[in-house]
């Protein structure tokens, strides 16, 4: 599991590495069933707060089944109007590991905020490995989760299996 002493080009988490911008900078997980995270800069300028990068690991059976999981996500979306934010969802196998691959955006309402905050944007994966499921959620104003979206796309699509856990 990575540090905040290791290679800050690099997330290792549950068995993979993540390539990732040496920006993205190591913070104490702060939750519970956060295994990893980073804070993400937002872009120069545009007065939008950081978002977070944060890595789950659960053991098999662990954690629940993870469609309803999926649902949780998606359920902390709403559109302007209140009604469900509409999801992206596509599906891919990334170094061989199925992966299911979530963007949202709209107001947000975490686990245990008090109420929504408005502008917000995730991008989400679910990487299926071995023995165990890594969610992995970028989260926070959408201006800076769209400035990050391609290094995220790019750490997702150079995540590899280590099994160095």
């Amino acid at each position: 599991m990575s540090t905040a002493a290791d290679d800050a080009s690099v997330a290792r988490v549950g068995g993979l590495s993540f390539p990732k911008p040496a920006a993205w900078v190591w913070t104490q997980p702060s939750m519970q069933f956060r295994a990893l995270q980073y804070a993400v800069p937002a872009p120069a300028g545009s007065g939008a707060g950081a978002a977070e990068l944060v890595f789950s690991i659960f053991a098999a059976g662990d954690g629940g089944p993870i469609e309803p999981n999926v649902q949780r996500w998606i359920n902390q979306f709403r559109a302007e109007d209140g009604t469900a934010a509409p999801a992206q969802r596509s599906e891919r196998t990334i170094a061989g590991l199925p992966v299911i691959l979530l963007e949202l955006s709209g107001a947000y309402q975490g686990m245990g905020a008090a109420a929504p905050r408005p502008g917000m944007k995730q991008l989400g994966a679910v990487v299926q490995a071995p023995d165990r499921t890594v969610y992995v959620r970028l989260v926070g104003p959408a201006a800076t989760v769209d400035a990050a979206k391609d290094a995220y796309t790019a750490m997702m699509d150079g995540m590899r299996v280590d099994d160095a856990r």
